[in-house]
Formats: C-alpha cells, sequence, structure tokens
C-alpha cells in the first residue's frame, strides 16, 4: 500500500468516529546515522535461493524496511547507505534447499550485534510462502504479500497487508495497520494507534486482540469470532457484522466505545461505565441495570432477539454509543 492510501485510511476511519478516534498521530522518523556509519556505508544488494517455504528472521536497528513477497524462490536484499552484510543458513531442507536463514554483517565489530544490518533504506524480496520474524529498533516498517509477520521494534510505524496466515505486531512507539491479512491477529503499541481493515480467520478458533496504552483502535470489517481490544488512554471504534456464537469485548479506561452494526444484529449485550453514557440505535431490550449516580454503572440486556453472540463494552470515562450501518 502507498504511503498516500494508508494517509487515506487514517483519514476515513478518524471521521469516522466524528473526531473522538484521532488517528492522526505523525509517523516516527528514523534518527540520522551516525558519522562513523557514514563513513563506512555503501549500497550493496545479495540474493540467495531459496525454499519456496522459507523462515526469514531478521533484525534492522535502522531505516525505511519494505518487505514483499514475490513468486520466486529467492531471496533478494538490496541496502541503500548500509555496511556490508551477508546470508547467514541456519536449515536447510531435504532437497538441500535453505528454509530457514537470516542476515549477518559482512564486517563484524566488537559490541556489535552483528546478525542486525542497518540502512537509509532495506528492501528485501521474498517467497510469497515466507515466514518473517523481524526485531528491529528505529525503524518504519511496510510488510506485503507473505505467509505470516512476527515483528518487534521499538519505534517506528509498522504496516502490514496481504498476509495469509497470522500477524503478530508490536511497537513501543508508532502505529499499527492491518489491511487484508489473515489468521491469530495480535496487535500491541504502547503509544500509538492500532488501525485494522479487512482481517479474518484462516482457521478455525484464530483470535484476534488489540491493545494500546496511548492511542486509538479501529477495527473495520474483521471477522474473528472472538476480538478483545483494549485501550488505556483512547477511543475504540468497530464497524462490521457480529458471529453466532462470537465473543467481543472492547474496552477503554478513558474513551468512547463506538460501533457500527447492521440493523438484523442479534445478541446479548453487558455495558459498563462510570461517567458518560449508554445509547443505541439498534432495538435494545433492558434485563437489568444499575445507573445509580456517581457510582459503576452497568446496563445488561439484548439486541434485536438476542442470539448466541456476546458483546461486552466497558469504559470508565466516555460514552457508548450502537448506531446502525
Amino acid at each position: 500500500m502507498t504511503t498516500i492510501r494508508y494517509k487515506f485510511v487514517l483519514a476515513v476511519l478518524t471521521a469516522a468516529v466524528s473526531g473522538a478516534l484521532s488517528l492522526s498521530t505523525p509517523g516516527q522518523t528514523p534518527p540520522p546515522m551516525p558519522p562513523h556509519r557514514l563513513e563506512a556505508a555503501g549500497t550493496y544488494e545479495r540474493a540467495i535461493a531459496v525454499a519456496p517455504t522459507l523462515n526469514l528472521t531478521l533484525c534492522v536497528t535502522e531505516g525505511n524496511l519494505k518487505v514483499n513477497g514475490w513468486n520466486r524462490n529467492e531471496v533478494r536484499l538490496f541496502v541503500e547507505d548500509g555496511p556490508k552484510f551477508s546470508f547467514k543458513v541456519i536449515d536447510k531442507g531435504a532437497g538441500g534447499q535453505p528454509v530457514w536463514i537470516s542476515t549477518t554483517n559482512a564486517a563484524p565489530r566488537p559490541g556489535v550485534n552483528n546478525d542486525c544490518i542497518s540502512g537509509r533504506a532495506v528492501e528485501i524480496d521474498v517467497p510469497l510462502g515466507t515466514s518473517l520474524n523481524l526485531s528491529g529498533k528505529a525503524i518504519d516498517a511496510q510488510i506485503d504479500g507473505i505467509r505470516k509477520v512476527e515483528v518487534k521494534t521499538v519505534g517506528g510505524d509498522i504496516n502490514i497487508r496481504n498476509i495469509k496466515e497470522g500477524v503478530k505486531a508490536n511497537t513501543y512507539e508508532g502505529d499499527v495497520i492491518v489491511e487484508e491479512s489473515w489468521g491469530q491477529v495480535a496487535l500491541e503499541s504502547s503509544t500509538g494507534n492500532i488501525v485494522v481493515v479487512d482481517s479474518g480467520p484462516s482457521d478455525i478458533g484464530d483470535t484476534f486482540k488489540a491493545k494500546t496504552n496511548s492511542g486509538a483502535v479501529s477495527l473495520t470489517r474483521v471477522t474473528h469470532r472472538a476480538i478483545e481490544v483494549n485501550s488505556i488512554s483512547g477511543s475504540v471504534y468497530f464497524s462490521g457484522d457480529l458471529k453466532n456464537g462470537g465473543t467481543y469485548a472492547f474496552g477503554t479506561s478513558n474513551g468512547i466505545i463506538r460501533l457500527a452494526l447492521p440493523p438484523t444484529t442479534a445478541c446479548k449485550i453487558a455495558a459498563t461505565f462510570t461517567s458518560g453514557g449508554f445509547d443505541s440505535e439498534l432495538p435494545f431490550s433492558i434485563d437489568t441495570e444499575n445507573v445509580a449516580p456517581d457510582e459503576l454503572k452497568s446496563v445488561v440486556g439484548r439486541l434485536g432477539s438476542g442470539g448466541d453472540a456476546l458483546l461486552k463494552l466497558t469504559t470508565v470515562a466516555g460514552m457508548i454509543g450502537i448506531k446502525k450501518q
């Protein structure tokens, strides 16, 4: 996805929650490379033939990273303004082709993690069947069109698209954006927003979890039957269907919760809030409620005819609202 398209997705989702879901946090820019690095830096490209189903362990300390799946049994790695590197084969398959590789610096230095590479720009083309395990420091990562992703960074935005069998992403400072990705999903940001568009299970029992300490969470057309979303200081927005037998838990300590659901939605609902209130455009029947002033308030009831799905909504300071799609 292009940078312009990512900004468009963020802008549309921000408008959908009436200004309460702020998704315009600027992305982090990797810091300039130290002078001693620039003196030895160059532009390098290497390739290695591999098996079509590959495990790639990758560490990138800084730079703009792009990982793209392609229909070749080959890994091509391009580094701009970085040190020389080489591939390290960890394991080979029955046919002798590498099934697990990593990278390493070609000129190791004492006191440095020499399995990590860096550069102003790092671009990698990998087989479509690649499972990527990525760690990074100050990087902005774009990952597109592979089998599975697990990524953990200290800072920078993570943009993930078109993953077939699972996404796990964690960044300390930055936004996490996922589009058209399937399987087990677990996303976390300490200070950033989480945006997911078009996601669902690839196998029975796949779950979805998203958590941010200081940021908003926005989900559109996420079709997992088990969804758990938490934000300590930020709003939560969900637009999509609730599946029969599903469990959906949306919570925030300081922010609003807004859901856009089809008019035919039927589920059990439990809403808890302190300040703010609860409002639904869909037909809602109350079973029990406790709305005493200055206390924790709760409403238990049914949307539509009830159904087998369970919807849990919790906010300490904020409004809970359900509207028709």
